[in-house]
């Protein structure tokens, strides 16, 4: 499965992933710590129930003009946990009695505590049930007040609520501040470490294919790994450079040794007595000129290089290929016609790579169109080139077929290898141009080598 094709998590997503699991773990090693601590030492958890209720009454309490008394017993409510039964008293500084509150049988007794008593917790156990009794000492206007409580209850039950407020105030929100923060952190600094790499990217998809001898530089201010990864596309494309130069001196060499040769074999064949045996093998000779010249075009198209700043004229170019094609079309009895532009039509290319792309569709043209009609090469509007001709035109179905290698619509039509619209389709695609097959106006088809979408 390709990377086009599978879903392909974004860094900060697998950062996310990662950090919510190791948060899951911490909050599970928490969460067991705290169980541990309050369940190993359950005075913690007395001291915890009894400061939670007086906090709640404190909070209810109230300062009037004849002094603090409790503000809505309403809305005081029943004790944090419904498992248990309370009662409670509050004291001023003076010992007497400002709020009061009894729960059935559970009372408390009306002794005032000692003023130096701040925090006081003490449990009894009766049966399967316990007693707990503590005072606290609060502040209301100025005035120091104690709240006495007796809370009863059965087990492990009535301590789940404190448990949940303190799991909930000292493992879940500095859980989800600190893992707030980290992730803040982590995408602060990989977001700065990526930005080299990003350079990198914008620098790799800005090569030229058609400049083989390009090389990208480290952004500046580059961190090891990106150094490292510079290096190794750069080695990367000193070896695709190597291969395209072998490619390319094979090109060479298999130009000098098999056209000599051939050319030899040619001369010896029209030496021979005219006669139906030399006719047919001139024949395959120019066959076989022709599909080795081909075969050398694909050759130096695939390993095609444009110079920086290269430019081509498209209506020299055109010019030149219709003189020089001129001949043959008379040969086939067929004519070709020029229609030059009014604009210069300055491209950036390699003009002898143009040149052979234009001839291999004008020579195709010529195969196909009938005898007595003529192939027109028409310049513009714009950057492109359109070759018309007579001939039967091709199916809108097949046309990208055409522009593979060995592909033709009758194989058994003609000698070609079918490589010559393939060979200017490489040419046009190193250029960022593209072949555009239609319908002829007159029949027939119409090929336009296009190079707008290269501006």
């Amino acid at each position: 499965m390709s990377l086009a094709t599978r879903r392909v998590r974004p860094l900060w997503a697998r950062m996310t992933i990662r950090l919510g699991l190791v948060a899951l773990l911490f909050f599970a090693i928490q969460l067991a710590s705290v169980l541990w601590i309050y369940v190993r030492n359950p005075n913690a958890l007395d001291e915890l129930l009894v400061t939670a209720e007086a906090n709640r009454i404190a909070a209810e309490m109230v300062e009037t003009a004849t002094g603090p008394r409790l503000g809505n017993p309403d809305t005081l409510g029943p004790p944090i946990s419904a498992a248990t039964a309370r009662a409670f008293l509050v004291h001023d500084a003076s010992g007497n009695i400002v709020a009061r509150r009894d729960d059935g049988t559970l009372r408390v007794a009306d002794e005032p505590p000692a003023v130096f008593v701040v925090i006081r917790t003490q449990r009894e156990q009766h049966g399967d049930r316990f007693l707990l009794s503590g005072s606290r000492r609060i502040t209301l206007a100025g005035q120091p007040l104690w709240i006495s409580l007796a809370i009863s209850g059965q087990g492990f039950r009535p301590y789940v609520p404190i448990l949940v407020d303190e799991i909930r105030v000292h493992v879940i929100f500095p859980l989800l501040l600190l893992s707030g923060l980290y992730l803040l952190f982590n995408f602060s600094a990989v977001r700065s470490a990526l930005k080299p790499l990003e350079a990198v990217i914008a620098t790799v998809d800005r090569i030229d294919p058609a400049q083989i001898g390009q090389r990208i530089a480290p952004p500046g201010k580059p961190v090891r790994e990106v150094e490292a990864l510079v290096a190794s596309v750069n080695r990367m494309l000193a070896r695709i450079e190597q291969s395209v130069r072998a490619l390319q001196d094979f090109a060479a060499d298999a130009a000098h040794e098999l056209r000599t040769p051939l050319a030899i074999a040619t001369l010896n064949a029209e030496a021979l007595p005219p006669g139906p045996g030399r006719e047919g093998l001139l024949q395959d000779m120019h066959a076989m000129r022709r599909l080795i010249e081909q075969m050398l075009d694909m050759s130096n198209a695939t390993a095609l290089e444009i110079p920086a700043g290269a430019e081509a004229n498209l209506t020299a170019i055109a010019a030149e290929v219709v003189s020089d094609l001129a001949p043959l079309a008379i040969s086939r009895h067929r004519s070709i016609t020029f229609v030059p532009s009014a604009d210069r039509q300055i491209v950036r290319g390699h003009a002898d790579a143009l040149g052979r792309a234009l001839r291999n569709v004008v020579e195709n043209a010529l195969q196909h169109t009938p005898q007595g009609s003529e192939v027109t090469v028409i310049c513009g509007p714009g950057p492109q080139i359109a070759v018309c001709d007579s001939g039967p035109g091709i199916p809108p179905e097949r046309r990208a077929e055409v522009l593979e290698r060995h592909r033709r619509l009758d194989p058994g039509e003609g000698n070609g290898a079918g490589l010559g619209l393939a060979i200017a389709e490489t040419i046009m695609r190193t250029h960022r141009g593209r072949i555009e097959i239609t319908d002829a106006p007159g029949g027939g088809a119409k090929v336009t080598l296009d190079f707008r979408s290269a501006r």
